[in-house]
């Protein structure tokens, strides 16, 4: 038995679509600790009355498990 798990994580933010795990470091290298807090990370978030960072976008994350025998 084999296990695939894929994930995608992206915002909608002004009517376009950003791909959340994109690496934006040095030769694309991960840096960061897991994939949810980089793509948290790469929000687009402004400030508002009632909280200094608040999130302008909607986020979608997708988690898919395949199982093969």
């Amino acid at each position: 038995v084999s296990y695939q798990l894929e994930m995608s994580f992206f915002e909608v933010y002004n009517e376009k679509i950003h791909d959340l795990l994109v690496c934006k470091g040095e030769n694309g290298q991960r840096k960061q600790p897991s994939w949810l807090e980089l793509g948290n990370k790469q929000r687009a978030t402004s400030a508002t009355g009632m909280n200094d960072k608040s999130s302008r976008s909607h986020s979608v994350l997708t988690l898919v498990m395949t199982q093969t025998k």
